[in-house]
């Protein structure tokens, strides 16, 4: 009897490393599987993160457009005021002056007269 346990044992042997093989197999290709999915998954999100940083620059060039013409209207009126202002103040120094000169040439007017 013991012999006969022993046959069977052996023989029992090849099936029960077979069947530790195949479970083995599957927990492999589980884990293969598992990354694959992981895998598809971080490309996935490295797209889209890509796409967003795309979206973000352009953005950010839009608004760096609008500032920089915003910044050039700005200057444009900077320069439009300034000239008005320069043109206000000749003006002013001009009627200035002509006022001064007729103040001047009255008194001369005068002087000359009075010397007659």
């Amino acid at each position: 009897m013991k012999n006969a346990l022993l046959v069977i044992a052996a023989l029992a042997l090849p099936l029960t490393m077979t069947a530790c093989s195949k479970q083995t197999e599957e927990a492999a290709q589980a884990t293969v599987d598992s990354a694959q999915a992981d895998a598809a998954t971080a490309t996935a999100a490295a797209a889209d993160a890509t796409a967003n940083a795309a979206e973000a620059t352009a953005d950010a060039a839009q608004t760096a457009a609008v500032v920089t013409a915003g910044a050039a209207i700005n200057a444009a009126d900077a320069v439009g005021d300034a000239a008005a202002n320069a043109t206000e103040a000749a003006a002013t120094a001009t009627a200035d002056a002509a006022a001064a000169t007729e103040t001047a040439a009255t008194a001369v007017a005068a002087d000359a007269a009075a010397a007659q």
